[in-house]
């Protein structure tokens, strides 16, 4: 399949390339899967050790040039340019892949005495970059990053494994984390912003976007051991269930929307879903949650 997708990237075909470079990773993990016939976890496993072997060694190639590598994680690498020029920072990120590209090449020659066919690519530049650091924890998140991408039609946010991009939080919290970082790559003031979003959820204006939508994976009886919220909105439905449940936190829990008998948890969703996309954010700028949104009566009631 290597050929076939070398092709597709001659002709510009995009779309063909892509699929056929997801075909290509998939077969690591019929290599790790015992039930699979290929099963063969030495392979699986020198896939991920050489993974990161070259990931490490290509860390160290640039730090011997004298940059910074801010993050790495699979197979990318992000380094800062020290470039305050974007265009002199995208036309330097082609120089040093071609010229890591012909070091690797020389030191798989070298070590492994085979023809190396590994091509690393300058992917893209971002203006700005956001590294949040993972949940009570002071190590960065993995997989989780938001940046400014140089080149667009007009500004544009790329979120990469953040709540924006996950199924499994609701539109409101989309938009608010859409809109934090956007303030926050331009340097607009976020305070006021979230202080009027919370207030408009408190108000109801936003009901429409407080909607969950989760799947079940199994039948709700087999729901023994726990009951997520989802699960229990589906056994209050009164509709035939699919696989995707719609439902909305109220003051009696989680319900479904054709069956809703309580007024809604507004407090559920600033808590929930609005604190938590902000936080990082405010936390880069110093500020607190309950403070910019007017929340200070613990806080005071501590003090007095």
């Amino acid at each position: 399949m290597f050929p076939r997708r070398e092709a597709a990237k001659r002709r510009h075909d995009d779309v063909a390339a892509n699929a056929i470079k997801i075909l290509m990773n998939s077969f690591y993990g019929v290599l790790g899967t015992s039930a699979c016939r290929f099963f063969n976890p030495a392979l699986a496993n020198a896939i991920t050790g050489m993974g990161k072997y070259l990931l490490l060694w290509s860390k160290g190639w640039f730090e011997a040039a004298g940059y910074s590598v801010l993050y790495g994680d699979t197979d990318s690498l992000f380094v800062s340019s020290a470039h305050g020029d974007p265009q002199a920072a995208a036309r330097r990120g082609g120089e040093l892949a071609e010229a890591l590209n012909g070091e690797l090449t020389r030191h798989i020659e070298a070590r492994w005495r085979v023809q190396s066919r590994l091509e690393l690519e300058f992917e893209k530049l971002y203006l700005k970059l956001f590294l949040p650091r993972a949940r009570h924890s002071t190590r960065g998140a993995s997989k989780r990053y938001a940046g400014l991408v140089y080149g667009a039609a007009c500004e544009t946010v790329e979120f990469v494994g953040m709540e924006v991009v996950r199924r499994d939080w609701t539109q409101l919290a989309k938009r608010v984390q859409r809109e934090l970082y956007q303030r926050l790559f331009s340097d607009r003031p976020v305070d006021a912003y979230l202080s009027e979003i919370v207030a408009r959820v408190r108000r109801g204006e936003l009901d429409d976007e407080l909607v969950y939508h989760k799947n079940l994976r199994k039948s709700t009886g087999d729901y023994t051991a726990t009951t997520p919220p989802h699960v229990a909105a589906a056994r209050k439905s009164t509709q035939p269930l699919g696989r995707s449940i719609r439902y909305v936190v109220t003051t009696a829990g989680a319900e479904p929307l054709d069956n809703l008998r309580h007024p809604l948890d507004r407090e559920h969703y600033v808590v929930k879903q609005i604190k938590p996309v902000a936080e990082p954010v405010l936390e880069t700028l110093g500020l607190d949650f309950d403070k910019v949104i007017g929340d200070t009566r613990q806080f005071d009631l501590n003090w007095s």
